[in-house]
């Protein structure tokens, strides 16, 4: 009789334990970086400067500018990458134009996916790159607009 009793509380809390596991939402995948840092406003501006410094400086490469980090998303599943391209320098001809958009899209996802801790095939679902035109943005005219975006593994023209 108290060994049937132990094992109806014995079972009785294996299912409450799954219930309460059941209704666990998954964890955003960026959520873990979302915890104050110990950095300084001087420090912060400091780096930031630096970046950019180095940012612009680099020269562009077939039309292609050096990827930098936009935003997150306000739901912390997605990392915005943006990179600003010259239509005029770009390729020509289509598979080519695509081709180096595609080596910009890879590189920006495998070096966020590294310094994120996410695995290749995740960071895939993580990581949207951005392609924007300098003249639409020079011109401040649909200064958001894409040329093209990298998401979920695809590359869309605009």
């Amino acid at each position: 009789m108290k060994m049937s009793l132990a094992l109806l509380a014995f079972v009785i809390s294996l299912l409450s334990l799954a219930l309460q596991l059941r209704g666990q939402k998954p964890v955003p995948p960026l959520e873990k970086f979302m915890v104050p840092l110990r950095l300084s406003e001087l420090e912060h501006r400091m780096e930031r400067a630096d970046v950019r410094l180095i940012r612009d400086s680099a020269l562009t490469r077939n039309g292609i500018g050096v990827p930098f980090m936009r935003a997150i998303t306000d739901d912390h599943q997605r990392i915005i990458v943006r990179v600003l391209v010259s239509e005029e320098g770009l390729p020509q001809a289509y598979d080519e134009r695509k081709k180096a958009l595609m080596e910009t899209a890879l590189l920006s996802l495998s070096t966020v996916a590294s310094e994120f801790d996410l695995k290749f095939s995740s960071a895939m679902n993580v990581v949207t790159v951005q392609f924007l035109n300098t003249k639409d943005i020079l011109r401040e005219v649909n200064a958001d607009k894409m040329y093209a975006e990298y998401k979920g593994g695809e590359l869309t023209f605009h």
